[in-house]
């Protein structure tokens, strides 16, 4: 029989033969590759896990109290007390209940325990109390009011009252009194606090406050009324002067009686420093600064646009070749200097007050009114004002010495003089002088803003009178003589001086004063407008409407939104927030049609009036929010296969009907329920017309049978509006939006309408402009479902809300960042305006 060529069988290895599996086996090299490696055998992460445990189990055997932690025991565990288990069970370094818990090194117990609360209470000479089991234990019963009292408030008749909810407002929280039956003076809480405060007139509403809020339930929250202790409002004017005693014109940082900031090691700031902080950079330095500043924030588009990105999507060109530019979304070109770099503020907003001395001031405030700073120092020294607008500010603090009327006082909302706005309007290129800035102001309004209630009607006519003619007099008696053209008075009764458009606006007569010169110093007419040039134009502007401050910078700025935009007569303009038409107006001559929209009712009659002041008449401005009509717009200019059914698919329902303004005609207003034809309406008053003609909705109604016809843009009876309105092969967009960017709204509209392909982005906070930016240009993904609803709003920024919003954004081809570029409108500042170009 043949031999088996089978290997013989091997006797079993017995336990000390077999390796541990957590060791290497080491064998004698047998051939050359196993002379370059030992074998390996790898281990698992069970394996690494249970070698471990054994190594502890064996330390805790051989030496257990260097184990324990030195706070071992000292606290409660906070997994125990919210389930009443805890996973580490009995080896848990925190105590499961009071009887396991050890007092801290140093004595203390656990502040959350019960000794811990009665060392507490103990110390503070406070009465035992139990905690609510919610973790919001009740806290002593006197509270430091954080709403000022007046000084020469009793603090027995105020109160206030804690464990409100969160959500309630002042009008709330004066509802939930109101409804208990609580007499009181006042009531103010905000939102967001838990705590309110009540203020009495007499002892027995205070009882019977107290009565009826002490131990009332609200929810699941009790609520408890506590003592106010008072802290006059002298302690913040103070606090201020002392941060700011240094705070003198021409005051230098070396100067060696100056103290420091309240421990911050800095020395105090003048008001120059403050308004404006490049004053002492050359111009070239800001500029460099501002560019490099401008850089960063660019680089935040690309960032974010990448982390908005879906899954499984491509990165868009702009985002693959950002790393040749440094991170940058696009080209920045450069910065455009200013012309006139000092004295360049057509506006001034001078704040009325006290300044560190306590002496009345009209100037700018020294810091935040939220930090305690209500100081105001003269702006003498600031490079950024005209000498003109510190003329009028200095004669109106003169005023004021001797004023029978008092200042505004900031913390308890009383007094009278609040603010001198003052509006200059400058001569043509071609009449002025660009480097003389007093010669080129041709004319000046002011406008007072003060709070009428409270006060008698004939001592605040008398002392407006008295004001006018110091006004009137130093403008006459200066050699040469200032313009004065218009002198307004602005009632206004909010707590900030930012006064609402419907905030009462009425001219005072500006006497005649004697003068020198022959120069006619003052206005007859009781119109409140004055005019500025940009370029050939001429420009009318109300109190309140937006006009920017740097008229030759705005210029060039203009000048180059209208370069990239790329017009020609075929094309359609969209002025998104055009606010008195400046844009529009400035590159109507460059294209077939310019539609201006603005929420603002007086920039809008502005823009109106300056279309008519030039003959242009391809120009309409809608008064409405852009959000409200953007959309409509859109499609009834553009789409040319649109039905008449589309036009009444607005973007919000209550906007129906957007006033409409032409060069030949007052406000209109689209009716989408009549093909399109217009309605003399007034969106916010259907009785009353910008030019204050009445007329109701039925004699409205009867003048549907008016169209616009498109050549000579006026009022015509056309019973085919769809005949009559011209479609637009181009479509280009220029956006100037406020500090706070585009709503989400316009937003979309822009990027989902397929017709729009190029936009001009004019920002005046880069910010805004990179979260717009990301909506804008991101791509979406193949189904893009819109997410439920975001929350906490308040604590993402601009850039993380912009990337949630994109998760609802419809399907749409995205914007391309192409280049971008800085025009310094605002010198010795850190701020400047930044264009942007998209394209798709």
């Amino acid at each position: 029989m043949a031999e088996s060529n089978l290997p013989e069988p091997k006797t079993p290895l017995t336990d000390s033969q077999i390796p541990s599996i957590a060791t290497p086996i080491i064998e004698e090299p047998t051939n050359e590759l196993s002379k370059l490696s030992n074998c390996y055998i790898p281990q698992s992460p069970t394996d690494f896990k249970r070698k471990r445990e054994e190594k502890e189990e064996q330390l805790t055997e051989e030496n257990p109290k260097k184990t324990k932690h030195p706070l071992h025991k000292t606290s409660l565990c906070s997994f125990f007390r919210r389930s009443g288990t805890c996973s580490h069970g009995e080896d848990c370094r925190f105590a499961h209940n009071e009887e396991e818990l050890q007092p801290r090194p140093d004595g203390s117990w656990d502040p959350t325990s019960k000794k811990g609360k009665e060392m507490a209470r103990k110390a503070g000479g406070e009465e035992s109390e139990e905690g609510d089991g919610d973790g919001n234990d009740e806290k002593s019963v006197s509270v430091m009011m954080t709403g000022v009292m007046d000084e020469n408030g009793d603090s027995q008749f105020s109160k206030c009252v804690i464990h409100l909810s969160m959500k309630w407002n002042s009008d709330k929280f004066k509802t939930f009194l109101d409804e208990l039956g609580v007499v009181y003076k006042e009531a103010k809480k905000k939102k967001g606090m838990s705590v309110g405060f009540i203020t009495f007139e007499t002892v027995e509403q205070v009882e019977r406050a107290t009565e009826l809020l002490e131990g009332k339930s609200v929810g699941n929250k009790t609520l408890k009324v506590g003592d106010v202790l008072p802290r006059s409002y002298d302690d913040k004017i103070q606090s201020a002067h002392k941060r700011y005693q240094n705070a003198k014109p021409g005051a230098s940082e070396d100067d060696e009686n100056g103290e420091e900031m309240n421990g911050s090691g800095s020395k105090g700031k003048s008001v120059c420093d403050v308004v404006t902080p490049l004053a002492k950079l050359p111009y070239a330095e800001q500029l460099e600064q501002k560019k490099n500043s401008l850089t960063k924030i660019l680089i935040k588009l690309t960032r974010n646009a990448r982390k908005a990105l879906p899954r499984g999507t491509a990165l868009p060109e702009w985002i693959v070749n950002s790393k040749e530019r440094g991170g940058l979304p696009c080209e920045l070109t450069g910065i455009i200097e200013s012309p006139l770099v000092n004295g360049y503020r057509n506006k001034c907003e001078f704040s009325v007050g006290y300044s560190v001395h306590q002496k009345p001031t009209v100037g700018f405030l020294l810091g935040n009114f939220r930090e305690g700073v209500t100081a105001v120092e003269e702006p003498t020294n600031c490079p950024n004002v005209s000498k003109i607008a510190s003329t009028y500010a200095l004669v109106f603090q003169e005023f004021l010495q001797d004023s029978s009327l008092p200042i505004w006082n900031r913390f308890n909302n009383t007094g009278f003089w609040r603010q001198l706005t003052v509006r200059e309007g400058r001569k043509s290129q071609r009449d002025g002088d660009i480097q003389n800035e007093e010669a080129n102001i041709s004319e000046v309004m002011l406008v007072i803003q003060v709070s009428t209630k409270a006060y008698d009607d004939d001592l605040v006519n008398n002392e407006l009178e008295k004001l006018a003619g110091a006004f009137s007099t130093r403008a006459a008696s200066t050699t040469p003589p200032l313009p004065l053209t218009v002198l307004a008075i602005q009632d206004h009764v909010g707590i900030s001086n930012v006064a609402g458009a419907d905030a009462p606006l009425r001219p005072l007569l500006i006497p005649h004063a004697q003068s020198s010169s022959e120069t006619v110093l003052v206005s007859d007419s009781n119109e409140m407008r004055i005019h500025d040039y940009i370029g050939n134009l001429r420009f009318s502007i109300s109190p309140t409407a937006f006009f920017q401050v740097n008229t030759l910078a705005a210029e060039k700025l203009y000048s180059l939104a209208g370069e990239w935009a790329g017009l020609d007569q075929d094309t359609l303009l969209f002025d998104v927030c055009c606010g008195t038409g400046t844009i529009g107006l400035t590159l109507a001559n460059r294209v077939g049609m310019v539609i201006g929209i603005e929420m603002n009712a007086s920039a809008v009659s502005d823009a109106q009036k300056n279309a008519e002041i030039n003959g242009i008449t391809n120009c309409k401005f809608v008064c409405a929010k852009a959000e409200s009509v953007m959309g409509s717009l859109l499609r009834e200019y553009l789409d040319d296969s649109r039905e008449p059914d589309d036009l009444q698919e607005l973007d919000d329902p209550q906007e129906q009907g957007d006033i409409l303004h032409t060069s030949d005609t007052d406000e209109k207003r689209i009716d989408p329920l009549e093909n399109g034809t217009a309605s003399v309406i007034n969106e916010m008053n259907p009785e009353i017309s910008l030019n204050g003609m009445k007329m109701d909705t039925d004699q409205a109604r009867d003048s549907n049978e008016e169209e616009l016809d498109p050549k000579n843009n006026c009022l015509t009876n056309v019973g085919n509006s769809s005949n009559a309105r011209r479609h637009f092969k181009n479509v280009v967009a220029i956006v100037d939006p406020p500090r706070g960017g585009l709503h989400p709204t316009v937003i979309k509209a822009l990027r989902t309408h397929p017709r729009l392909r190029r936009l001009v982005y004019i920002s005046c906070n880069p910010e805004t402009l990179v979260a717009n930016a990301i909506e804008l240009c991101t791509p979406l993904s193949e189904n893009n479902e819109k997410k439920g609803k975001i929350w906490r709003w308040k604590n993402m920024s601009d850039a993380s809300q912009a990337r949630h919003r994109l998760k609802s954004m419809p399907k749409s081809e995205p914007f391309q960042p192409v280049k971008a570029m800085a025009v310094d409108l605002f010198p010795h500042t850190s701020h400047c305006e930044l264009v942007m170009l998209l394209e798709r």
